[in-house]
């Protein structure tokens, strides 16, 4: 089978073409949630973590060998994504799936998601897949519990999978305030409460609905600050090529305000100007569960 992870040119992670990258906060809260450990392993973990981290990645698998060997979930989950790309240890894939399943087996769920979304591409149980699902989101994976409303929409369970939703939410993935919001909100005002909430983490799917709904309402403004938004525009750095910025939200957004005259337009994008400014002011961009690698 073809690997579904693959290396980063980056070297301070590794990339997934199915699978993406893990958060360290992710990773260490599934440590601590895993159960007590001894001190030198935790330290010894830590290491590993800091080393996989910053690239080191020979280091960092000698570190995860001899603690996946005694049964740390995380160690066999960061030790099967190196051993299956062949990043810092001889590749195997067969050997790194078994450590990827051992990983899921003893409660890593972002192992478990790995394992669900592998056997999705292999066309495996549907039951096998939900499970594992259910193993990860039971651990707070808002990846896992998004697949788990979208399967029970699927099956016509809209209680189970707003509850799915909402919880996922509560734990702060902007995904699901989004589909919250398209789903299950009770009223306009709850419907666009979910979205700008959405929206000011960097969920660009909830930034597009709401420059269709300034559209509706002939907020010209709002219109193309949100549909630049919607484009990527990346306000909160300041590296970054202006020009091919603007150029791009002229190409997607310009619609919204292509029928004013050249002054009633300039004027228009002043106003832009002044909705992104405060838009960006409380911008608090969320990072979407990706595996396999850490910040």
């Amino acid at each position: 089978m073809k690997n579904i992870i693959a290396r980063s040119a980056k070297p301070s992670c590794l990339k997934a073409t199915r699978v993406g990258a893990l958060a360290l906060a992710t990773m260490i809260a599934s440590m601590i949630a895993l159960g007590a450990a001894p001190a030198l392993a935790s330290s010894a973990l830590d290491d590993g973590i800091k080393a996989y981290r910053h690239g080191e990645f020979e280091k960092s698998a000698g570190i995860f060998s001899s603690l996946a060997d005694n049964g740390d979930a995380t160690a066999q989950y960061l030790l099967s994504c190196q051993t299956i790309n062949g990043v810092g240890a001889t590749a195997n894939e067969n050997a790194g799936w078994t450590l990827m399943e051992q990983a899921s087996e003893n409660n890593n769920p972002n192992a478990s998601v790995v394992m669900a979304r592998r056997l999705e591409a292999m066309g495996g149980d549907k039951d096998k897949i939900r499970g594992l699902y259910i193993a990860a989101a039971q651990k707070n994976n808002t990846q896992a519990m998004l697949w788990l409303a979208l399967d029970a929409l699927d099956r016509g369970d809209a209680a189970q999978a707003e509850a799915h939703l909402k919880q996922a939410w509560e734990l702060g993935d902007p995904r699901a305030a989004t589909l919250l919001a398209n789903r299950f909100a009770k009223s306009d005002v709850d419907r666009l409460t979910y979205l700008r909430r959405a929206a000011q983490h960097g969920e660009m799917r909830a930034a597009a609905y709401l420059a269709e709904e300034a559209r509706t309402v002939d907020d010209k403004a709002e219109a193309v600050g949100w549909c630049a938004i919607a484009t990527g525009m990346p306000g909160h750095n300041e590296d970054v090529d202006w020009k091919t910025i603007g150029d791009a939200v002229e190409k997607n957004c310009g619609q919204f305000d292509k029928d004013l005259s050249p002054k009633d337009r300039a004027i228009n994008r002043e106003r832009v100007d002044h909705f992104l400014s405060e838009f960006f002011q409380n911008y608090e961009p969320w990072q979407p569960w990706r595996a396999c690698a850490v910040d």
